[in-house]
């Protein structure tokens, strides 16, 4: 069992709502440059279940085991997803309580502001964790004369790789789940993004996939100005002419070539390999390397650099060789807890120290079938890519006012036509997956792969 001292922690006055996924919400702390993630929970609607939860909550939080699930899924993250993604993307984080009172005046705040379709789940009392908020630079990145404001573009870019299993499937499943989003009325209209393009490497695909981005952002694109929403499907948002005016501090040159010189922009940065730390997880398998041994087979998929934070994310999603159909036979009727995997796969990485992290979860999921059928670390290459099918990147950018020749050559500085740029690059919702993920994406590629078929042939 995991233990260790929590906090009660203080939330500021000044915090913001920054949006919610299915999890999780999250709020800013814009003077503390911090996220406050708050896990969610399924509401009940009868008196009875209200009943059971109040009872079931306070034995739960009484004996610990609220906070030790937290501390585990930190622990997973620090210890095996930042590595993999690498700490320079990916910010180190600290558990965090809150009260029930605390909880009760966030839920009163946030009612007006949350969307309604995500009000079916409220905040789980006790379960938070803080995180550095990329929609701000680190005091390190303050070696210029920078302007006032501070833009961050946070992009959703999801599934770029496609495991073998599924090249037949008529579109990545990206595209398909437009159908689905339609069909349900999650959007107005399809858009003309696809992550394979994003994460081609290409520069035509990268900007045409940008800009079909910015057309129509859906839940996939948000741009922040200090820390607040100002562009994205919100109805709130300006439009992006004024946005990208603004950030160039361009009010004469004409809307397309602002435009193509953004996207530029972000494309350098999602380009980039921002590494400046050594790096700590090579593999020192001299005679087999499962993980070097499927990038060569498949490197002419991506042209992508390197290092960059999306060939970072592509690597990840990348130990999904086998795709959905093939762990979800390999799960069958076994009876496994939904995140027992996570504490296996942290006590086998711990044996095996100093060992490439890709390179032991493809071991595992190819030895673990000769293990017990209880065991869940065969189906972790799957869960891992997951997470990385599913997380966030943000782009933070503050214009650089005054040039010095100490500008040139820093990795952090980006140069467009209408000046400089000082970046960060971060990546985020990183969280462990429930096993149950595996038999929620087989319903899911189900349905997307139906109503693809029948708009594509009406």
């Amino acid at each position: 069992m995991f233990t260790s001292f929590t906090k009660e922690f203080k939330i500021p006055s000044n915090w913001v709502y920054r949006g919610e996924g299915n999890c999780n919400v999250v709020i800013s702390l814009p003077k503390e440059r911090k996220i406050l993630r708050i896990r969610k929970i399924k509401k009940t609607t009868s008196l009875l279940g209200w009943l059971l939860n109040w009872i079931t909550d306070i034995l739960y939080w009484y004996c610990g085991n609220g906070l030790d699930e937290e501390l585990r899924d930190l622990t997973f993250y620090k210890k095996i997803i930042r590595p993999l993604i690498g700490s320079n993307f990916v910010c180190d984080a600290e558990q965090v309580f809150l009260s029930k009172k605390q909880i009760k005046i966030l839920e009163d705040e946030l009612a007006h502001q949350r969307p309604d379709y995500r009000k079916a789940k409220s905040l789980q009392y006790g379960r938070a964790a803080l995180f550095d908020d990329y929609a701000f630079l680190p005091d390190e990145f303050y070696p210029f004369l920078l302007s006032n404001n501070t833009f961050a573009v946070e992009i959703k870019p999801k599934q770029g790789w496609v495991p073998f299993s599924e090249k037949h499937f008529p579109k990545c499943t990206f595209c398909m789940n437009q159908y689905v989003k339609l069909e349900k009325g999650q959007t107005k209209s399809l858009t003309s993004y696809c992550p394979s393009d994003l994460f081609s490497g290409e520069p035509t695909k990268m900007i045409n996939a940008l800009q079909g981005l910015i057309q129509n952002p859906q839940n996939n694109l948000k741009i922040f100005k200090n820390g607040q929403l100002c562009y994205g499907e919100s109805s709130e948002s300006e439009p992006f002419e004024n946005f990208v005016a603004e950030f160039f501090k361009n009010k004469t040159e004409s809307f397309d070539n602002l435009l193509h010189e953004f996207c530029l922009l972000v494309k350098k940065c999602l380009l980039t390999n921002f590494e400046t730390i050594k790096k700590t997880n090579n593999c020192n398998m001299k005679l087999f390397c499962e993980w070097n041994k499927i990038i060569q087979e498949n490197s002419v998929q991506t042209r992508l650099p390197k290092g960059c934070v999306l060939e970072r994310i592509l690597s990840v999603q990348m130990l999904d060789v086998e795709g959905n159909q093939y762990y979800y036979k390999l799960l069958g009727n076994r009876n496994l807890g939904d995140y027992d995997y996570v504490r296996e796969l942290l006590m086998e990485v711990s044996k095996r120290q100093g060992t490439c992290l890709k390179c032991i979860i493809m071991m595992l999921g190819n030895t673990d079938k000769k293990r017990t059928r209880e065991s869940s670390l065969i189906l972790v290459p799957y869960l891992m890519s997951a997470i990385a099918k599913d997380c966030s990147l943000m782009i933070t950018f503050k214009k650089v006012m005054e040039i010095t020749s100490d500008n040139f050559g820093m990795k952090n500085v980006i140069s467009t036509k209408y000046g400089d740029f000082v970046v960060n690059v971060g990546v985020f919702d990183l969280y462990p997956k429930p096993v149950s993920t595996i038999l929620k994406h087989r319903k899911k590629i189900k349905r997307m792969v139906e109503m693809t078929v029948k708009n594509e042939t009406t």
